[in-house]
């Protein structure tokens, strides 16, 4: 017999005391505390990263040896650990929470997206230093040498203020040249001077693909520059749903330790979430893939899955756990099963709507300069990065010193140029070992999906902050946190956030808190390799 509504309503309120408890509490102290610094912030996560791998220890035990009332104050505990990462993530401040910050990403995705026809991706500074120049360069008057976007080389002022006027000339209209320069003047005037002066002109500037213009652009034609506020807060929006997406697919329990790993992880230290336009569509996009996968959803699912791999190119390799589940139905029973059919369909359908609207906007050249661009950025390196070519470079190095002593992160670019091709080989090792893994263990591709990040750390030196994708991994474990490897790797990777958290409040360099985190997923993808060679070996009861 069926229970009552009544008795049903009541179940689910004595469920989700503990959880509202657990957050009213923990709000109502943080409302307490006086704003910090962005240092005792890396302190925060620092230890609420150390709490959240005790937090996977002590649901083990309750999983184990507790009832249900331990459960549920486990997760009330949860649920303050999450309210309390958000309040540290933005440093207990509502104008962290409310403002921009410093603005040099705003200004380069708003306004090259905005004007994408006429800057294409080389055209930013030199159009840039041009405006500024016609209005008595209030702000670059000391600025003596800036980046060319079209080769990456730094190259007195001079040069760009000829590439600027080229640009005006033949790119751009009267009405769109004065709309350019009322929109970067604005974003000037707000620039920090030693942000201009030392990092503004020297960046590698604007490199999405013309298929995220033609979301971001637009929606930046729509909302004029004095309420970009208004675009920023879509990131909300995705990160919210992608949230919602986890708990609907795995449950709340592990939607809790993907949110504590989003404010404890130094990936997220920048751009802050509502400080960026679009920057977090991709990751919200990858994750909701995974999870409509594993809830039968396969249509959403490639949809989902398309749009990321369109608007950041690196999500693509994520179609590699599809695409064994597909090759092992075909090699075994010679068909295409629906699933794939809808999930096809998905891709396609975002595809040639994403594919076509840029097409028509803004044509095929710039598709080629799109291309041309990503393939220089993809060579160079800096102080940001994390990978396996990130990791063989480290030399211990903790201070600037250090590293100049060593010939400067320019020499390592160099070197790891050179490495290219054997990081591309190893990449290759690794889908390889993936593809037999799934083929023996016979797994589903949701559980496929988040071992392309394997790969992915092989053949790629991307900057930190697209290490958010980590959250695959957190909601991989997550699903399967009753088992002892899930466990112990969840533990690995909160624990990677102890240490680079703990670079940054010792004041290390920049350089030493990415690598430590290339060095802290090594041992990670160390044990997920011996984890799957066991299950290889048929050791189930010790595997994954």
């Amino acid at each position: 017999m069926d229970e009552s509504p009544l008795r049903r309503s009541t179940d689910w309120l004595r469920r989700a005391l503990p959880v509202v408890v657990g957050v009213i509490l923990a709000a109502a102290l943080c409302l307490w505390v006086d704003p910090i610094s962005r240092n005792d912030s890396h302190y925060g996560r620092m230890v609420l990263a150390g709490i959240s791998a005790a937090m996977v220890v002590a649901w083990w035990g309750v999983s184990s040896w507790g009832g249900q009332r331990a459960r549920r104050g486990l997760q009330g505990t949860l649920a303050a650990l999450c309210t309390v990462g958000w309040f540290n993530y933005y440093q207990f401040d509502a104008e962290v929470l409310t403002g921009i910050g410093d603005y040099t990403d705003t200004t380069y995705y708003y306004t090259n997206s905005k004007y994408l026809p006429e800057l294409s991706y080389y055209g930013l500074y030199g159009a840039t230093l041009l405006c500024e120049a016609e209005r008595g360069s209030p702000r670059t008057a000391g600025l003596q040498r800036y980046r060319d976007l079209r080769d990456y080389e730094i190259k007195p002022i001079s040069v760009g203020l000829e590439h600027g006027r080229q640009l005006k000339a033949e790119a751009f209209t009267e009405q769109r040249w004065a709309s350019f320069c009322h929109d970067i003047t604005w974003f000037l005037d707000r620039l920090d001077d030693y942000l201009i002066n030392t990092n503004f002109f020297v960046d590698h500037g604007y490199n999405p693909p013309p298929t995220w213009t033609v979301v971001g652009g637009n929606l930046a034609s729509l909302v004029p520059v004095e309420r970009i506020k208004l675009i920023c807060t879509v990131d909300m929006v995705w990160i919210a749903g992608m949230f919602g997406c986890i708990a609907w697919a795995f449950g709340i329990e592990t939607c809790a330790f993907a949110m504590l790993f989003y404010v404890v992880t130094f990936s997220g230290r920048w751009p802050i979430l509502g400080q960026a336009l679009m920057r977090f569509d991709w990751v919200a996009a990858l994750v909701c893939s995974m999870c409509f996968l594993a809830r039968g959803w396969h249509g959403l699912a490639g949809a989902s899955l398309g749009y990321a791999a369109l608007n950041r190119v690196f999500p693509a390799i994520f179609f590699l756990g599809w695409g064994l589940d597909l090759l092992r139905e075909l090699v075994q029973q010679r068909r295409i099963a629906p699933r794939h059919r809808r999930f096809a369909a998905g891709v396609a359908v975002v595809s040639i709507t994403l594919l076509g609207t840029s097409l028509i906007q803004y044509g095929p050249a710039t598709f080629a300069a799109s291309a041309r661009n990503l393939a220089m950025h993809n060579e160079t390196y800096s102080s940001h990065r994390v990978g396996l070519g990130d990791l063989l470079l480290f030399r211990g190095e903790t201070t600037r010193a250090e590293i100049r002593a060593g010939g400067g992160i320019y020499a390592k670019e160099l070197k790891i140029r050179a490495m290219q091709w054997p990081l591309r080989l190893a990449g290759l090792l690794a889908i390889g070992f993936i593809a037999l893994y799934a083929r023996r263990t016979r797994r589903g591709a949701w559980e496929l999906f988040p071992l392309a990040i394997l790969p992915f750390f092989c053949m790629t030196n991307p900057q930190i902050n697209y290490y958010n994708l980590r959250l695959l991994l957190f909601v991989w474990h997550g699903a399967r946190i009753d088992r002892p490897i899930h466990r112990v790797l969840m533990v690995l990777l909160f624990l990677v956030e102890v240490v680079t958290q703990w670079t940054r409040v010792v004041r290390y360099d920049r350089y030493t808190t990415t690598t430590t985190t290339s060095v802290g997923l090594a041992v990670y993808f160390v044990v997920l390799i011996g984890a799957m060679l066991c299950e290889l070996r048929s050791r189930p009861e010790r595997c994954l």
